[in-house]
């Protein structure tokens, strides 16, 4: 249960760093620009996680359940909650998003720093918290976003880019 809780924590918060999961999409509309919000899908698949796990040394009998349900309970998780906000450029309309950036080094720092607030210390726990890191943001790059851009409209159909973060 401390595992769960410390990983639902870092990420809770990893996923409020503008820079650390980055999004771009194309606005298609009237020309224009101004605020782009969405929603995030992650395919609900934790392969990643297992794999990175693996690397990362944890090779126990239970381990590949523990990093499957990890998986499942992030995707899960920010398949119910997550949206993107960001800026569009050159158009306001529709907006069709990708995961493009998910930063692994920020989440392991958050993860190491949270585990240790459970009491998950020890030699292996920054392995430990570099596999699942580096499982979460690969499963991430599956991510995909539908959104609207907003601002003030122009005089003619247009087609532009969004740049977003998750929150």
């Amino acid at each position: 249960m401390s595992l769960a809780s410390a990983v639902g924590q870092a990420v809770s918060v990893w996923t409020k760093i503008p820079t650390s999961v980055v999004l771009t999409g194309v606005v298609t509309g009237t020309v224009g620009g101004g605020v782009v919000t969405g929603k995030v899908f992650v395919a609900p698949s934790p392969l990643p996680l297992p794999a990175t796990v693996l690397a990362a040394g944890f090779a126990g009998p239970s381990a590949p359940q523990v990093a499957t349900a990890i998986g499942l309970g992030v995707s899960n998780s920010l398949n119910a909650i997550a949206g993107y906000r960001g800026t569009a450029t050159g158009a306001i309309g529709a907006d069709a998003s990708k995961v493009i950036f998910a930063d692994p080094i920020s989440l392991t720092s958050l993860l190491v720093g949270s585990m240790a607030s459970f009491g998950l210390t020890g030699p292996q726990a920054p392995l430990l918290a570099s596999g699942i890191a580096n499982g979460i943001s690969t499963m991430l790059l599956t991510g995909v976003g539908t959104g609207v851009a907003a601002g003030a409209p122009g005089p003619s159909p247009g087609a532009g880019v969004s740049r977003s973060g998750l929150f």
